[in-house]
């Protein structure tokens, strides 16, 4: 569709998956549960001891038909396995595997429902994998692909994959998955060209990860975004002075770039629709005969906004009002001969 975001190719394949979780099973790494240590008053990963008596030999079933391409053929094996073992340690292992199946299947929605319990109840590295497949699914959801929803309906899904993306951020804050979730956020309304959100998406990037790989594109994006947001010269130009701040920030954080994006013309441009703004006012107040309205606004175009082409307008105006002694910039002498 126009405007959405490809689907990436580097989605992690589930061969390579099914290879991660294969040395897994053999070590109980992959079961570590969080706790709180009271001493330190912090969460920690709390290794299990594995245990004995659950048989794996479904789970390693599955795994060989994921791995082959019959999800369909895995599903049972996998919900049979989790109904007679649900106290194993190995548990959300298994409910991953069940989301892969759905995955393979193209059943975003209820594969990525598996991924999610499973972030939502482990760490270590089946934390991680399932956190990267909550990413690919709401990838797939952004760029157009449907919700399945009573086994027939397909529905459109950019809400879900937004709102997966934010509890993958809200999972592991200050990690490279957060910080990709908030990339993926940002650039989805970009390109859609709701800017007002996108601009707000960026400048939260760029703040909540202000050394990260982002930040230079998160800061470029959140200015261009606040400028385009300008709906016209009749309407509030807070869009206008926040996009002026944040090409500021970018000239004193990343000097050399905010020269390549020409954030200095950029800025001269900004000054240029405030003071078109200010004398959209004027004009409407001299139309409306409010004159002293009118006269404050065209004088203070000439004190906020010399140099631009408003300036200029607004002199003519106060001159062409008979407002013309003192002004900035006149020629005090011209304007005493026209005046005797």
């Amino acid at each position: 569709m126009p405007g959405m975001i490809a689907v990436p190719t580097g989605w992690l394949s589930i061969a390579v998956i099914i290879a991660t979780l294969a040395p897994l099973a053999q070590e109980p790494k992959y079961r570590e549960r969080q706790v709180l240590d009271p001493e330190e008053g912090e969460w920690v990963d709390q290794p299990v001891v594995p245990e004995t008596g659950a048989p794996a030999g479904e789970l390693d079933e599955a795994r060989r038909l994921i791995a082959e391409g019959q999800p369909g053929k895995a599903r049972p094996l996998l919900k049979k396995w989790i109904k007679e073992n649900p106290d194993s340690e190995r548990i959300d292992e298994a409910e991953f595997l069940v989301g892969e199946t759905y995955f393979e299947s193209k059943d975003y929605w209820r594969a990525v429902e598996k991924y999610q319990l499973v972030a939502d109840s482990t760490s270590g590295e089946l934390f991680n994998l399932a956190q990267g497949r909550c990413i690919d699914v709401a990838r797939a959801f952004l760029a157009g692909e449907k919700r399945i929803v009573l086994y027939v309906l397909r529905l459109p899904a950019y809400d879900d994959g937004v709102e997966i993306l934010d509890r993958v951020w809200q999972r592991a804050p200050g990690s490279r998955l957060g910080e990709l979730a908030l990339r993926l956020r940002s650039d989805f309304f970009f390109e859609r060209g709701e800017m007002q959100i996108a601009q707000d998406e960026y400048a939260n990037l760029a703040r909540q990860y202000p050394s990260g790989r982002y930040v230079q594109l998160a800061m470029v994006r959140s200015a261009e975004a606040a400028e385009a947001s300008f709906p016209g010269v009749p309407y509030d130009d807070q869009s206008l002075i926040d996009a002026d701040e944040r090409y500021r920030q970018l000239q004193d954080t990343f000097p050399a770039l905010a020269a390549r994006e020409n954030a200095a013309a950029r800025r001269d441009g900004i000054r240029e629709k405030r003071a078109e703004k200010d004398l959209y006012v004027a004009q409407w107040y001299e139309k409306t005969r409010q004159l002293d309205a009118a006269k404050f606004y065209y004088r203070r175009i000439l004190t906020d906004w010399p140099g631009t082409l408003g300036e200029a307008q607004a002199r003519a105006r106060l001159r062409a009002m008979g407002v013309e002694s003192g002004l900035p910039g006149e020629d005090r002498g011209e304007t005493q001969e026209r005046g005797s």
